[in-house]
C-alpha cells in the first residue's frame, strides 16, 4: 500500500533495526514498519514535525514518532497515505530537493 500511495518510495530491509524501511528518492528515509509484540508501528523518521491534528501518532522523543496499526480499513489507510505524503514533503523540504 505504501509504495503503490507515494511514486518514488522503495522498500529497504534493514536487519540491524528488525523493520523494512521506506526510502523515497527526493525525500531520503522517511519510515518503517516495525513489527512489536501486540502492535505493528509505522515509524516515521521525523514524526514530531508532522501535523497530528488527532494526536495518532506516539513518542515522547526529539524526533521520532510512531503510527500503531492495529487495522487495515479504509480510514487506517486513508491516514496512513496523509502521514506518508507529509512525511516526504518534509524530507524534500529538508534536503533541498522539494517538488515545485
Amino acid at each position: 500500500m505504501l509504495l503503490e500511495a507515494a511514486p518514488g518510495l522503495e522498500q529497504r530491509v534493514f536487519l540491524g533495526w528488525q523493520t523494512i524501511g521506506f526510502v523515497h528518492a527526493s525525500a531520503g528515509y522517511v519510515c518503517g514498519l516495525f513489527p512489536r509484540p501486540g502492535a505493528l508501528l509505522l515509524t516515521f523518521e521525523h514524526g514530531a514535525r508532522l501535523p497530528d491534528p488527532g494526536s495518532l501518532l506516539i513518542g515522547d522523543g526529539r524526533q521520532v514518532r510512531s503510527l500503531p496499526i492495529s487495522a487495515q480499513d479504509d480510514r487506517t489507510k486513508r491516514r496512513i497515505v496523509e502521514f506518508l505524503d507529509s512525511a516526504i514533503l518534509l524530507g524534500e523540504s529538508r534536503r533541498g530537493t522539494a517538488r515545485g
